[in-house]
Protein backbone atom coordinates (compact mmCIF):
# COMPACT_ATOMS: atom_id res chain seq x y z
CA UNK A 1 0.00 0.00 0.00
CA UNK A 2 1.63 3.22 -1.20
CA UNK A 3 2.13 5.71 1.70
CA UNK A 4 0.95 9.70 1.05
CA UNK A 5 4.27 11.92 -0.12
CA UNK A 6 3.86 15.08 2.66
CA UNK A 7 4.87 17.59 0.30
CA UNK A 8 7.74 20.45 1.59
CA UNK A 9 8.45 23.35 -0.61
CA UNK A 10 12.13 23.17 -0.59
CA UNK A 11 13.61 19.58 -0.62
CA UNK A 12 16.83 18.20 -1.84
CA UNK A 13 16.93 14.58 -3.93
CA UNK A 14 20.04 13.16 -5.02
CA UNK A 15 21.06 11.19 -8.42
CA UNK A 16 24.05 8.83 -8.75
CA UNK A 17 25.77 7.35 -11.65
CA UNK A 18 29.26 6.45 -13.31
CA UNK A 19 30.63 5.47 -15.87
CA UNK A 20 30.40 2.04 -18.08
CA UNK A 21 32.36 2.98 -21.35
CA UNK A 22 33.30 6.27 -22.89
CA UNK A 23 29.62 7.07 -24.56
CA UNK A 24 27.30 5.09 -21.61
CA UNK A 25 26.88 5.75 -18.43
CA UNK A 26 24.16 4.20 -15.72
CA UNK A 27 22.39 7.01 -13.15
CA UNK A 28 20.22 5.84 -10.48
CA UNK A 29 17.32 8.14 -8.55
CA UNK A 30 15.57 6.63 -5.82
CA UNK A 31 16.87 3.23 -6.80
CA UNK A 32 15.54 3.00 -10.33
CA UNK A 33 18.69 3.04 -12.91
CA UNK A 34 18.50 4.25 -16.51
CA UNK A 35 20.99 3.56 -19.05
CA UNK A 36 22.28 6.70 -20.99
CA UNK A 37 24.13 6.13 -24.39
CA UNK A 38 24.85 7.56 -27.91
CA UNK A 39 23.31 6.48 -31.22
CA UNK A 40 26.35 4.21 -32.88
CA UNK A 41 27.01 6.58 -35.65
CA UNK A 42 28.04 8.28 -32.45
CA UNK A 43 30.76 5.55 -31.23
CA UNK A 44 27.65 4.14 -28.72
CA UNK A 45 26.01 1.27 -28.57
CA UNK A 46 22.04 2.62 -28.55
CA UNK A 47 21.17 0.94 -25.45
CA UNK A 48 19.21 4.02 -24.36
CA UNK A 49 18.45 7.54 -24.85
CA UNK A 50 20.87 10.10 -25.01
CA UNK A 51 21.36 12.88 -22.39
CA UNK A 52 20.17 15.46 -24.21
CA UNK A 53 16.68 13.34 -24.23
CA UNK A 54 16.79 12.71 -20.97
CA UNK A 55 16.36 16.35 -20.34
CA UNK A 56 13.11 16.32 -23.10
CA UNK A 57 11.30 13.19 -21.26
CA UNK A 58 11.75 14.66 -18.34
CA UNK A 59 9.83 17.54 -19.67
CA UNK A 60 7.31 15.25 -20.87
CA UNK A 61 7.03 13.41 -17.26
CA UNK A 62 6.58 16.94 -15.93
CA UNK A 63 4.24 18.29 -18.48
CA UNK A 64 2.13 15.27 -17.32
CA UNK A 65 2.26 16.04 -14.24
CA UNK A 66 2.13 18.88 -13.61
CA UNK A 67 -1.25 19.72 -15.88
CA UNK A 68 -2.86 16.47 -13.62
CA UNK A 69 -1.77 18.88 -10.59
CA UNK A 70 -3.16 22.35 -12.16
CA UNK A 71 -6.60 19.86 -13.75
CA UNK A 72 -7.82 18.85 -10.05
CA UNK A 73 -6.90 22.52 -8.82
CA UNK A 74 -9.12 23.90 -11.31
CA UNK A 75 -12.01 21.40 -11.13
CA UNK A 76 -11.14 19.33 -14.17
CA UNK A 77 -9.79 15.63 -14.80
CA UNK A 78 -7.89 14.98 -17.91
CA UNK A 79 -9.55 11.37 -19.59
CA UNK A 80 -6.09 11.04 -21.66
CA UNK A 81 -3.39 12.74 -22.94
CA UNK A 82 -1.09 12.34 -25.63
CA UNK A 83 2.49 15.04 -25.85
CA UNK A 84 4.72 15.25 -28.49
CA UNK A 85 8.00 17.36 -28.43
CA UNK A 86 10.31 18.34 -30.82
CA UNK A 87 13.21 20.41 -30.19
CA UNK A 88 15.79 22.33 -32.19
CA UNK A 89 19.15 22.03 -30.58
CA UNK A 90 22.20 23.76 -31.57
CA UNK A 91 25.24 21.40 -31.27
CA UNK A 92 28.17 23.67 -31.53
CA UNK A 93 28.98 23.14 -28.06
CA UNK A 94 28.71 19.58 -27.87
CA UNK A 95 30.80 18.63 -31.03
CA UNK A 96 33.37 20.99 -29.57
CA UNK A 97 33.37 23.48 -32.19
CA UNK A 98 32.58 26.65 -29.88
CA UNK A 99 31.16 27.28 -27.03
CA UNK A 100 27.20 28.89 -27.07
CA UNK A 101 25.16 30.22 -24.27
CA UNK A 102 21.35 28.65 -25.65
CA UNK A 103 22.22 24.41 -26.45
CA UNK A 104 18.25 24.62 -27.06
CA UNK A 105 16.93 27.54 -28.82
CA UNK A 106 13.42 26.44 -29.77
CA UNK A 107 11.49 23.23 -27.84
CA UNK A 108 7.62 22.81 -28.96
CA UNK A 109 5.11 20.55 -27.28
CA UNK A 110 2.10 19.56 -28.53
CA UNK A 111 -0.49 18.23 -25.97
CA UNK A 112 -3.59 16.73 -27.45
CA UNK A 113 -5.79 15.99 -24.56
CA UNK A 114 -9.26 15.06 -23.28
CA UNK A 115 -10.96 16.19 -20.17
CA UNK A 116 -13.91 16.43 -18.40
CA UNK A 117 -15.22 19.27 -16.21
CA UNK A 118 -15.63 23.10 -17.19
CA UNK A 119 -13.72 24.27 -20.01
CA UNK A 120 -12.82 27.88 -18.07
CA UNK A 121 -10.69 24.93 -15.93
CA UNK A 122 -8.74 23.28 -18.68
CA UNK A 123 -8.25 27.17 -19.81
CA UNK A 124 -6.59 27.26 -16.25
CA UNK A 125 -4.27 24.36 -17.16
CA UNK A 126 -3.40 26.08 -20.21
CA UNK A 127 -2.62 29.28 -18.78
CA UNK A 128 -0.60 27.97 -15.71
CA UNK A 129 1.66 24.88 -16.78
CA UNK A 130 4.04 26.74 -18.23
CA UNK A 131 4.80 28.90 -15.16
CA UNK A 132 4.51 25.36 -12.69
CA UNK A 133 6.67 23.20 -14.60
CA UNK A 134 10.07 23.06 -13.51
CA UNK A 135 11.62 21.39 -16.44
CA UNK A 136 10.03 24.06 -18.53
CA UNK A 137 11.12 26.81 -16.21
CA UNK A 138 14.57 25.72 -16.60
CA UNK A 139 14.74 25.32 -20.20
CA UNK A 140 12.68 29.13 -20.16
CA UNK A 141 15.18 30.92 -18.01
CA UNK A 142 18.15 29.92 -19.99
CA UNK A 143 16.93 31.65 -23.02
CA UNK A 144 14.75 28.53 -24.73
CA UNK A 145 11.81 29.36 -26.23
CA UNK A 146 9.21 27.12 -25.05
CA UNK A 147 5.80 26.80 -27.25
CA UNK A 148 2.67 24.47 -26.42
CA UNK A 149 0.47 23.56 -28.73
CA UNK A 150 -2.74 22.70 -26.99
CA UNK A 151 -6.05 20.21 -28.19
CA UNK A 152 -8.50 19.83 -25.58
CA UNK A 153 -11.20 17.96 -26.25
CA UNK A 154 -10.47 18.10 -30.29
CA UNK A 155 -10.20 22.14 -30.36
CA UNK A 156 -7.16 23.75 -30.91
CA UNK A 157 -6.73 26.27 -27.79
CA UNK A 158 -4.86 29.40 -29.21
CA UNK A 159 -1.69 30.38 -26.40
CA UNK A 160 1.14 33.08 -26.06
Amino acid sequence: MATAVKEKPIWTFKVTGGHNSSTQSVATARGKSVIIDEPIPRGGTDEGPMPVEYVFMGLLGCTHVISNKLAHANGIEFTSMDIDITVKMDSHGTRLINPIDVPFPEVTLHIVAGYEGPRDGALQVVEKLRHHCAVSKMLQESGTRVTEHWTLNGEEIQTN
